[in-house]
């Protein structure tokens, strides 16, 4: 169905033509932008910055597992029964700390990373829309979600709006 869509639009732009009407297509790679503007470069850093401090703090949580662990298959043949059931209940909730934790660390991460995602993709939009309406463009089709499966490199706008994007970030 979206391929359908696709084809009528083009189908209908390149009618245009039959009008007069000068018909100027661009083409983008937004998710080359956004990894490769300087803003999404840094929102990157600030994500992987933010993953390896909650690496390390579940590195150590996990360290003190293996010790209770380790503690408590050591002391197992001194212990009583009752004495070996708390320790392992003690250890049983830490595990689940541990992985409430990691999961939290994973949602958070991914929540960041989508809510620095959106914010730069919306950017990067009215970016596009300033160059095309500057450069008199009638559509301008994104790369990756379009169905286009060749076009000329000539119409390639995605450097150009890199360039603009970090002129922009530069400003800020």
């Amino acid at each position: 169905m979206r391929r359908l869509f696709f084809i009528l639009v083009l189908f209908l732009l390149f009618n245009v033509n039959v009008f007069a009407q000068q018909v100027k297509i661009g083409i983008v790679d937004m998710q080359r932008a956004l990894v490769e503007s300087k803003e999404g470069i840094e929102a990157k850093r600030e994500i992987s910055k933010k993953a390896e401090a909650m690496q390390a703090e579940l590195k150590q949580l996990q360290q003190e597992l293996d010790k209770l662990r380790s503690e408590i298959e050591k002391q197992s043949s001194f212990l009583s029964e009752e004495a070996k059931a708390e320790k392992q209940n003690v250890f049983q909730k830490k595990v689940k700390e541990f992985q409430n934790r990691y999961k939290d660390a994973q949602d958070e991460l991914q929540q960041k990373d989508a809510e620095l995602t959106k914010k730069i993709v919306q950017r990067l939009e009215k970016i596009l829309q300033k160059i095309g309406e500057e450069e008199k463009y009638t559509v301008i089709l994104e790369k990756n979600s379009s169905g286009i499966f060749y076009f000329d490199k000539t119409i390639d706008l995605t450097d150009i709006l890199i360039k603009k994007a970090n002129e922009d970030s530069g400003k800020k």
